[in-house]
This record gives structure tokens, C-alpha cells and sequence, in this order.
């Protein structure tokens, strides 16, 4: 005869995987609702910039060993950095907003939006790869990576000037334990556009092969911030709710 054992998480793990979620910090600072502005024949999409000063890698003793072994600069080390974050965000919101149903053209510098179109851009006010041997040994936010961005989306006048049409903040950590999930969605048009959300997480992203913590992050962070996205168009009328 078998006997059945109920189990129950103990409290203190419970708190533990609580205390394992990363942090969701948003400001939506402009919304602006158009029902005038049709859907746009073109998303360009352009690699957000970043200041080498708020770039750090990783403090690891192996990571500084491996930069000393190769020569490489602590500069450059940065430089190389903030180029796999800024390329791995842009690629993959490139493929999130295919999803949606837009044409999609990735650019790398500023243009002039052609009428038609939207431009999403932004910048990176942080990148920090953490300590990959204090969050994966240890933990409980010891060797946290983190990344924080600021997102714009505008749309051009008929005068040639740009109107903003969204502005919001997205921030995305390592969380409290190794393997925490990132950030939720990001603040405007909440409610609009769940079927086109639940559709974009199942869209393949592209295929990548990050060396960076940072660079893994930043994938998720565009998912989340294509996710906030297709709720705007969604309200809109762009995309079905």
C-alpha cells in the first residue's frame, strides 16, 4: 500500500521566491493619443545610443583576469559592451514589431521620418553587466545586472517637425536569485491589445549567441517594451485589441 505525503513549501522559500522577482520601475512620462494619425506604412526602428560612462562591465576577478589576458582596455571592454546591448535590443524589437504586422526598417543613426512613418528610439542610461559569479553562486541580489532605458516614439508633422507620441522609462534586473524573470510591461494603454501580446511572447526572436548577462537582458527588455507597444497601437486601431 502506498502512502501519498502532501508537501508544502516551506514559508522562508516562498518569501525567497517572492524575493527572486526582479524589480518593475516605470514613469510613463507622455502618452498621446492621435485618432487622426492612420496606421503607419513603415516602423523604423533605431539603435538606441549609450554613454560609455554609464556603461560598467563585469566586476568579476575572472572577467578582469580574461581582459588583462586578452589586453584589452577597460574602455574598450565598455565600448564592446554597449555595442552587443544596443545591437541585442534592436534586433530583437525589430522581429517583435514584424510580429505585430509592420513593416520594419532597422537604422542605425538619426533620419528625417518620412510621412507615413513612426520612429521608435531611445538610450540606455545604464548598463551593468553585475558580478556573474556573486548572482549565480550566491545570489539574493549579490552581483545584480541591470539595465535602464528611456523609449520615444514619434510620428512626423505635415510642418516637418516630429510629434512624441509615447515617452516611458523601462528598467530590467537580474532580480533578487539567478534566473529571476525581468520587468512586466511598461505603463501606457493598459488593457488594450492582450491577444496581440499573447501573440508577440509566442513569436520567435531571433537567433543570438550573447556573451553578456547584459546583452540576454536587453533581448527581454525589448520584448517587453514591443509588448507595451502593441497596446498602444492596439488602442489606436492599428492592430486588433
Amino acid at each position: 500500500m502506498s502512502v501519498i505525503r502532501s508537501f508544502k513549501l516551506p514559508v522562508f522559500l516562498i518569501f525567497l521566491l517572492f524575493m527572486g522577482c526582479a524589480k518593475t520601475n516605470v514613469r510613463t512620462t507622455n502618452v498621446v493619443d492621435s485618432a487622426n494619425l492612420a496606421k503607419p506604412d513603415k516602423v523604423l526602428v533605431q539603435d538606441f545610443t549609450v554613454d560609455i560612462k554609464d556603461i560598467q562591465t563585469s566586476s568579476s576577478p575572472l572577467s578582469k583576469l580574461q581582459r588583462a589576458m586578452a589586453d584589452e582596455s577597460l574602455g574598450a571592454a565598455q565600448t564592446e559592451l554597449g555595442r552587443e546591448v544596443t545591437n541585442a535590443l534592436a534586433n530583437e524589437l525589430t522581429e517583435k514589431i514584424k510580429a505585430l504586422g509592420f513593416n520594419v526598417v532597422r537604422i542605425s543613426q538619426p533620419v528625417q521620418i518620412p510621412q507615413g512613418a513612426i520612429l521608435i528610439t531611445g538610450r540606455f542610461s545604464n548598463i551593468n553587466e553585475g558580478n556573474a559569479i556573486r548572482r549565480n553562486v550566491i545570489g539574493l541580489g549579490l552581483g545584480q545586472s541591470s539595465l535602464d532605458s528611456e523609449v520615444h516614439v514619434f510620428a512626423p508633422l505635415p510642418s516637418g517637425d516630429n510629434e512624441e507620441l509615447i515617452l516611458f522609462n523601462a528598467h530590467t534586473d537580474s532580480g533578487e536569485m539567478p534566473g529571476a524573470a525581468v520587468m512586466g510591461p511598461v505603463g501606457a494603454a493598459a488593457g488594450a491589445g492582450t491577444a496581440a501580446v499573447i501573440g508577440l511572447n509566442a513569436a520567435k526572436g531571433v537567433a543570438s549567441s550573447y556573451k553578456s548577462a547584459s546583452a540576454k537582458q536587453a533581448e527581454k527588455l525589448a520584448e517587453n517594451i514591443a509588448a507595451e507597444l502593441a497596446k498602444y497601437f492596439a488602442r489606436q486601431g492599428w492592430i486588433k485589441p
